[in-house]
């Protein structure tokens, strides 16, 4: 079959990992589901290793049959027989592919700038196999609790968008400790926790893009090269109970214009929040934030409103501080596991 995939054959054996056999595990699955009409029937399947990419795919044909239409969404059915995660999922005309992963994401270690992995312009790793670039797919959500390992992530974005030559501004109203020394170290990005200061600094932004936008209609073009620039603020709620309301209503209005409009004009924005109330962010504008990052464990309703509601039964399985889920527009079809970088002490110093 095209794309490199083999077909898989009732019986036939493929060893993929210690604990079976892939066709005998999902033909146990057509079984204990009731999925297969007889013994005579078994559906197309398809099947390929991508090791480059951690991953192995698995391509069902729905033939029309009412037991391949119960292939249409067993992808975390497949994902808990094989004990992994589903990492994507293709649909086309008369077919749908589940992808998995084949080992579990690795950590990484940061002791020192030297150890975050040299990237082409405009992308961060967070893993060996997750990247983020922020130019294709821009502006970012990042929620989680406390202690889900949330702002040292942050502290690791901002320090690669340092070491990329982007401007940062870093809005912090509720003016934390960690953020608030981590940037002391980090001069050459502008840190903002007073009310007018970072009201201030987002109306700065806002004018600045439209007079790119000026600059572009005069020229004729639609983007440009410009010098970016990523706007950061952190706890927007924070900001709404302590800044007068129509300080407030302002600066809420000029972040998202920022969001819907700024990445012809290089000009991006984040939000920090520990939860992605509704209230403070709709539903439009989340939609154009390009990653959305929930670390830590969330309930189906703050996943609905990380991912949309058509992801609020997404989980973490994993425990550790610092995992997560992520979503990055035109790259994932639905959220997958993350493993953020393990950051020692000092080792984001410039």
């Amino acid at each position: 079959m095209k794309g490199g995939y083999r077909r898989l054959r009732a019986g036939a054996a493929l060893p993929l990992t210690k604990s079976g056999r892939l066709s005998r595990q999902i033909q146990k699955m057509l079984r204990l589901n009731g999925w297969v009409r007889a013994d005579d029937y078994y559906p197309a399947i398809y099947y390929k290793k991508i090791k480059a990419k951690n991953a192995f795919c698995i391509k069902l044909r729905l033939d029309g049959s009412y037991c391949s239409e119960r292939l249409r969404n067993c992808g975390q059915v497949l994902a808990d027989m094989f004990r992994t995660v589903c990492i994507n999922r293709i649909d086309e005309r008369g077919y749908v592919t589940y992808c998995f992963e084949l080992k579990p994401q690795k950590q990484m270690r940061i002791s020192s700038l030297e150890d975050i992995p040299n990237t082409d312009e405009g992308e961060i790793f967070f893993s060996n196999d997750v990247t983020w670039n922020w130019k294709k797919c821009p502006h970012l959500l990042l929620t989680g609790n406390t202690g889900s390992g949330k702002t040292m992530l942050a502290q690791y974005i901002i320090t690669c968008l340092l070491k990329q030559g982007v401007r940062v501004i870093y809005c912090d109203p509720k003016c934390d400790d960690s953020m608030r020394l981590f940037m002391r170290n980090h001069v050459s990005a502008a840190y903002k926790t007073e009310i007018d200061d970072i009201a201030d600094v987002v109306s700065e932004l806002e004018q600045e893009m439209r007079s790119r936008q000026a600059d572009l209609d005069n020229i004729g073009i639609a983007e440009a090269e410009f010098n970016p620039v990523y706007l950061f603020f952190d706890e927007l709620i924070a900001f709404a109970k302590i800044a007068p309301k129509k300080t407030y209503e302002e600066t809420a209005r000029r972040l998202a214009s920022i969001i819907v409009m700024g990445r012809s004009k290089r000009i991006f924005a984040g939000l920090v929040l520990q939860r992605p109330d509704t209230t403070f962010i709709e539903g439009a504008v989340r939609d154009n934030l390009g990653c959305r990052i929930a670390l830590g464990q969330m309930s189906d309703i703050g996943y609905g409103m990380v991912f949309g509601t058509n992801f609020k039964d997404v989980k973490n399985h994993r425990q550790e501080i610092g995992s997560g889920l992520i979503f990055r527009q035109s790259t994932d079809t639905t959220p997958r596991e993350l493993i953020t970088p393990h950051i020692e002490k000092g080792a984001l110093n410039f």
